[in-house]
């Protein structure tokens, strides 16, 4: 990781880290309580790749598009030679999946619902405005403190008939699969598996001939 942060924040900790970048949660400069955010780092090494700056770019312009209470929102997009940067809320909570491996592995239909509700109304949102998730998983739901929940990480979202073949295994449509062009649809169906694994259920991926 180079040295290029984002100016007028100070880190507080890091949420998580990968090979396209990195989460930090982050506070205004000298403020040392509240106002939090997370900001994600495209990582250095993809700097040079004009298709990964591209993606990630998109990335901030579908947060921007899909402004909804249910979704963690943009504040702002920050590019330079020495860097890139979403700057967006930081959702209070843990993840679905967080909530699930601290418990027995299952909810009670009637809190799967509850939990789910407000991710659901964030891809609703984004089908609103001709956008596909395609990586609606456990992982992406966060479950906020008064239990409801938002969604999370639209990096691999594309408009309604684009196509490419990405996603979470688990949760992955046939048409993902096969290479098709997404829809709402196939949002649904993941979000189908998700509730099933709130349930309990472990979710297998479609047969694809």
């Amino acid at each position: 990781m180079n040295g290029w942060r984002v100016e007028g924040f100070d880190e507080v900790g890091e949420l998580g880290a990968g090979a396209q970048g990195r989460v930090v949660l982050a506070v205004p400069e000298g403020r040392h309580g509240g106002g939090q955010v997370a900001i994600k780092y495209l990582a250095p090494a993809l700097l040079g790749d004009e298709r990964s700056v591209e993606v990630f770019r998109r990335e901030a312009g579908t947060l921007a598009r899909v402004a909804d209470p249910h979704v963690a929102r943009l504040f702002r997009y920050v590019e330079s030679p020495q860097g890139a940067a979403i700057v967006m809320e930081a959702v209070e909570g843990a993840s679905l999946r967080e909530v699930l491996d601290g418990s027995d592995g299952t909810l009670s239909p009637e809190a799967a619902l509850v939990v789910l509700k407000g991710s659901l109304l964030g891809l609703a949102a984004a089908h609103a405005v001709g956008v596909v998730h395609r990586d609606y998983k456990p992982a992406n739901v966060v479950v906020q403190p008064e239990g409801g929940s938002k969604l999370i990480d639209f990096g691999i979202a594309v408009l309604s008939g684009q196509s490419s073949r990405a996603g979470t295994p688990a949760y992955m449509a046939p048409e993902q699969w096969e290479g098709s062009p997404a829809s709402p649809a196939t949002d649904l169906y993941a979000a189908m598996l998700g509730s099933f694994a709130a349930e309990g259920a472990a979710p297998t991926a479609p047969a694809v001939s």
